[in-house]
C-alpha cells in the first residue's frame, strides 16, 4: 500500500499510530497535562532523543537486559527472523512486523512499538485525566511529528477543543500550510521547534532545509499563542551567531517566551532497542555554562526564557 493510499485510508476512519501516552506529564505545556506522542517524523534529527517515532509504522523493542533465552521467538518467526546469538536478536530486514515476538515472550522481552487508535478512542483515554488538569492542564499532541499524520492530529485536537480540553501542538512546523492553518484553529498554545536558522546548516543535522518550517511559523505565530523551542546541540546550533539570529526571528514573529532544552542522552537505550548505534558518540555533554550563555543572549534580546520547558 502506498503511503498516499494508507494515509486517505487512516483519513477516513481518523485512525492514528501512537507511540505512547504519557499521563500527569508537567514539562510539555501549563499545568499536568496527558502528552500523546503520535508516530512518523520526516526529519532525521542527528541528536533524536526518541527514534522508535521517526518511522510511520510499528516497530519491535528488543530489550536484551531483559531476556532469559527461552527461545520461544524464535519459534514463533515464521520469517526467520530472530537469531538467538546475535546481540541486536533481530534481523530487522527480514522482519515482517507480524508480533508474534511480543506476545509469545513471558519476560516481555519484546516490546511493540506504534500501536493504532481512532481519534474517538484517543480521545476517551485523554478525558480519564480531564479531573487533574484544572484550569491550565490539557491535552499536548508531540511526536515525531504530530503533523505528520495531519488529519488524525487535527482531528484529535479538534475533539478536545469541542469539549472543553486546553490543547498544546508540539510541532517541528514540517508541514503543508493547509495542515498547519487547520490544526493552528485547534491549537491553544504551539511549542515551536526551530533548530537552526541557517538552512544549509538545518538540512546538514536535520535532514530538510528550514524554510517552510520558517514560514509555517510566521504563519502559526499570527493565529495563536506560540513559545519556541530551542533544542541547544553543541557544535550545532550553540554558536552566538545563531542564536542572536534565533532571538531575532522570535521578536520579530510576536514570541515571548523561548525554552532552551539541553541536549540529553535519555534516548541511548531506545537506540539500543531498535539495533541502532548511539548518535551520542558526536557529541560533548551540554554544560550549565552553555545554557547560561544562551539563556542570556535570548533574555538580552528582550525575551523571557525557560529551561527544559519548566512552565
Amino acid at each position: 500500500m502506498s503511503d498516499t493510499i494508507l494515509s486517505r485510508a487512516r483519513a477516513i476512519e481518523h485512525v492514528g499510530i501512537v507511540t505512547d501516552i504519557t499521563r500527569f506529564a508537567t514539562h510539555d505545556g501549563p499545568g499536568i497535562r496527558t502528552t500523546v506522542f503520535l508516530k512518523g517524523c520526516p526529519l532525521r534529527c542527528e541528536w533524536c532523543s526518541n527514534p522508535e517515532t521517526q518511522s510511520p509504522f510499528p516497530e519491535v523493542f528488543y530489550r536484551e537486559k531483559l531476556c532469559q533465552r527461552y527461545g520461544e521467538c524464535s519459534k514463533v518467526c515464521s520469517a526467520g527472523a530472530i537469531d538467538l546469538e546475535s546481540a541486536t536478536r533481530i534481523d530487522r530486514r527480514r522482519c515482517t512486523l507480524c508480533m508474534e515476538c511480543v506476545s509469545s515472550c513471558p519476560q516481555n522481552v519484546y516490546r511493540q512499538v506504534g500501536v493504532s487508535y481512532t481519534a474517538a478512542d484517543i480521545v476517551k483515554e485523554i478525558e480519564k485525566d480531564v479531573a487533574f488538569y484544572g484550569n491550565d492542564g490539557g491535552l499536548t499532541l508531540s511526536g515525531g511529528e504530530p503533523l505528520s499524520q495531519g488529519e488524525f492530529a487535527i482531528e484529535v485536537l479538534r475533539r478536545c477543543k469541542d469539549k472543553g480540553i486546553a490543547t498544546v501542538l508540539d510541532t517541528s512546523g514540517y508541514a503543508a500550510g493547509e495542515v498547519i492553518e487547520e490544526a493552528g484553529k485547534y491549537s491553544d498554545l504551539v511549542l515551536y521547534d526551530v533548530k537552526h536558522m541557517d538552512p544549509r546548516v538545518h538540512a546538514q543535522g536535520v535532514g530538510v532545509s528550514n524554510e517552510l518550517i520558517l514560514s509555517n511559523a510566521v504563519r502559526l505565530a499570527s493565529m495563536t499563542n506560540m513559545r519556541i523551542s530551542f533544542p541547544l546541540v553543541p557544535s550545532f546550533n550553540d554558536s552566538a551567531e545563531n542564536i542572536q539570529a534565533t532571538a531575532t526571528f522570535a521578536k520579530g514573529v510576536g514570541v515571548e517566551w523561548v525554552d532552551i532544552n539541553p541536549m540529553h542522552r535519555l534516548g541511548t537505550a531506545k537506540y539500543a532497542y531498535l539495533g541502532l548505534p548511539s548518535p551520542y558518540t558526536r557529541y560533548r555533554k551540554v554544560t550549565r555554562d552553555d545554557v547560561l550563555r544562551a539563556q542570556a543572549m535570548f533574555v538580552r534580546s528582550g525575551l523571557q526564557t525557560t529551561v527544559g520547558r519548566m512552565m
